[in-house]
């Protein structure tokens, strides 16, 4: 394991996720990716090998970033960070049952899409195959995608797996059987299947379409622990660089949606999986561009999907334009009828969110607009106003609706700040604030601590050879967090002075306090910094406070003892504390 975090750069490897990431002095900022906010504090040490966010409190080395940002187990990190040094990966480590199952499950997955795949392209996937053909998709479509086919046999695909070495249980764990009484039955039949991968091009699960009559039309993998599809996007292993190329996503509403705009060279495009897009996301496309386009259906459906799907986007930091296809076609028809340039042609011209949604409210009213419909298209448009967290993307927009709604700015402002104000209200009355992430609450700070015990904590993380006695006083800390830190560090470098995977040794031994090790070894040094001379200085102020919490402890004692009843030996301790406090 140390060997491949040696080999990785950790400023390099996290700007894979963060591209915003900025040289700051000694050390990398961003903002966090694992909580919303304004203002940078997510911050690397690449010295140390560690990162921290001073708003939320996470931290750890690059395998603790790679597990949190991919969900993954920490064989799985370790494996996929090898893969980036190009180290060999041996695991001493023996894999857990639960990281047994999920390549278990991964390599059913795997199975079943080459068996659906042959599937389509056998004599009996005739009726698939002449429905994508019908649909434009070429086979050399259907080839990259690995689109497949689940024939109408209740037993056909579990007694195949069965036969390869699977089991009914495992081929459960999967999504891709149920168990009933009868023995394992298929999980898919007659449907074209649509293998479903996640960012990182690993299949996860399967999206299924009905071929003739039957419900649901679409059929997606239940949840397993590799699927959930409210955290994956189709098409984004293939999407994501292009992403990035094309500097803008297009959100589409399909599997065919998306293989149609592929085939044809809009291969920025992904789609939600028959689900309303959520916060996780937004936060999947944020990892790769700023700029994303809502492609939806002019129906009142795909108009309310939209605005939806919008101000989750917006609320996340993302810049939102939507559009639409003229005469309630989907993007193969449009392209097939209008051609490749034309449907360019509308994502850029795609409108910006409240542009967009402006033009919907003053569409529902006749004109000249009366004071009860400005009142209403007002109040309308100040609920998406509200959750815009970017506070000059906000001010121009309030100025776009006085303009366009012909009312003076300051009532725009004026009834946002009273929506924000009833928000506050409601949570003084009821408890939880349920509120956009531009105006929810703040993660909560980070502990506070003394300061003289906070800093020589700190200072002993950089310059452990001055520790020396320090694990005695440490356990008379105000702060059992420190103290423990404290404890840890004079006992690591007691054990192993070299400064090689100090921090390491460290967490090891006070496992608890992992992340308070990191803030602490972060922490600014004063300009005119002398190791010995600063720490030891420090060192007696943290003796002098807790001389007076003793004397504080034992004057209360005396205070509250019967009258003539106090111990002589308290007043003794009182007295030798009262000189100690002098010298």
């Amino acid at each position: 394991m140390e060997q491949i975090k040696q080999r990785v750069d950790i400023v390099e490897f996290i700007r894979q996720y963060l591209p915003h990431l900025k040289k700051a002095g000694k050390y990398w900022k961003a903002c966090c990716p694992f909580h919303k906010e304004k203002t940078p504090s997510f911050t690397v040490n690449p010295d140390k090998g560690y990162y921290y966010c001073f708003g939320c409190q996470e931290g750890g080395d690059v395998i603790a970033f790679l597990r949190k940002m991919e969900n993954l187990t920490f064989n799985e990190a370790l494996k996929k960070m090898a893969d980036f040094a190009g180290v060999e990966y041996n695991p001493a480590v023996k894999f857990s049952a639960a990281e047994q199952q999920r390549l278990a499950v991964r390599r059913a997955l795997e199975y079943a899409k080459g068996f659906f795949h042959k599937n389509l392209m056998s004599l009996g996937g005739e009726p698939a195959r002449h429905y994508i053909k019908g649909r434009g998709v070429t086979k050399e479509t259907a080839q990259k995608f690995e689109l497949g086919f689940a024939k109408n046999d209740p037993q056909g695909f579990c007694r195949a797996a069965q036969a390869a070495g699977y089991t009914a249980q495992q081929l459960k764990d999967a999504g891709l059987c149920a168990l009933t009484s009868y023995g394992p039955r298929d999980y898919f039949r007659g449907r074209l299947l649509f293998p479903i991968h996640n960012h990182r091009g690993e299949m996860v699960g399967f999206g299924g379409r009905i071929l003739g009559p039957g419900e649901p039309k679409y059929l997606n993998s239940p949840e397993t622990v590799l699927f959930n599809k409210s955290h994956v996007l189709y098409g984004i292993h293939f999407a994501g660089p292009a992403i990035r190329k094309a500097g803008r996503a297009v959100l589409l509403e399909g599997y065919m949606d998306v293989i149609a705009c592929h085939q044809a060279g809009f291969d920025y495009t992904v789609a939600p999986l028959g689900t309303s897009l959520g916060v996780e996301h937004a936060k999947l496309l944020k990892r790769y561009t700023d700029n994303v386009i809502v492609l939806f259906d002019p129906d009142a459906a795909g108009i309310k999907a939209a605005l939806r799907g919008a101000s989750v986007l917006i609320e996340q930091g993302l810049f939102v334009k939507v559009a639409s296809l003229c005469d309630g076609l989907d993007p193969d028809e449009y392209i097939a009828k209008y051609g490749k340039e034309k449907f360019e042609e509308v994502l850029d011209r795609a409108q910006d969110l409240m542009a967009f949604h402006t033009q919907l409210q003053l569409d529902l009213y006749p004109q000249p607009l009366d004071a009860q419909a400005k009142t209403a298209i007002v109040t309308e448009l100040v609920d998406t106003l509200l959750r815009q967290p970017d506070p000059i993307v906000r001010r121009e927009w309030a100025k776009y609706i006085a303009e366009r709604v012909e009312v003076d700015e300051a009532l725009v402002l004026g009834r946002l700040r009273g929506k924000e104000y009833a928000a506050v209200r409601a949570k003084q009355r009821f408890g939880k604030l349920h509120l956009p992430p531009a105006q929810a609450e703040a993660p909560q700070a980070a502990e506070t601590f003394n300061a003289a015990e906070e800093n020589l904590t700190a200072w002993l993380l950089r310059y452990p050879q001055y520790a020396a006695g320090c694990g005695a006083l440490a356990q008379q800390f105000d702060s059992r967090a420190l103290g423990a830190v404290l404890e840890a560090v004079c006992k690591a470098y007691g054990e192993n002075p070299a400064p090689e995977g100090f921090l390491d040794r460290v967490q090891a031994l006070a496992p608890a306090r992992g992340k308070l090790v990191i803030r602490l070894s972060m922490a600014e040094l004063p300009a005119d910094f002398q190791p010995q001379r600063d720490i030891e200085d420090v060192k007696k102020a943290v003796e002098k406070e807790v001389l007076q919490r003793q004397l504080a402890d034992i004057r209360q004692q005396i205070k509250t003892a019967p009258a003539g009843q106090v111990p002589a030996g308290l007043l003794k301790q009182m007295t030798d504390l009262q000189n100690k406090l002098k010298n």
